[in-house]
């Protein structure tokens, strides 16, 4: 058995973007995370458990983009929601976020998705 397993996430209603398939490798394994208040949301916890990935709290932990499989955020504006689909990370923002602000060039349906909860995750079926 592989050490990691793929998901696919997609947006719910009033969400954008995606489905992403998010395939984790030996290098490219952590989730960073970065949700206002610090709190783990329910959605990583699931990818960490369908996954076998590594989360990271990007707040409190500095992890190597390189490392970075996908990334988890909460925002409701438009800059942090780009920043990441920017640099090649595909990111999951848990509010329904739409295209819009100055990186939205960078939030196409293959970086990233938003308005997603823990019923829009699952594993990728062979």
């Amino acid at each position: 058995m592989d050490k990691y397993r793929s998901i696919v996430v997609k947006s719910s209603n009033g969400g954008f973007g995606g489905p992403l398939t998010i395939t984790p490798t030996e290098k490219q394994h952590k989730i960073m995370y970065l949700i206002a208040g610090g709190d783990r949301p329910e959605v990583v916890d699931k990818i960490c458990e369908l996954t076998g990935m590594e989360a990271v709290n990007g707040f409190r932990y500095r992890v190597q983009e390189e490392e970075m499989a996908v990334a988890v955020i909460d925002c409701g504006g438009s800059l942090r929601s780009g920043v990441y689909p920017r640099k090649g990370i595909p990111t999951i923002n848990l509010v329904p976020t739409g295209k819009s602000g100055p990186l939205s060039e960078f939030m196409t349906a293959n970086m990233y998705v938003s308005g997603v909860g823990v019923d829009e995750i699952s594993l990728l079926k062979d």
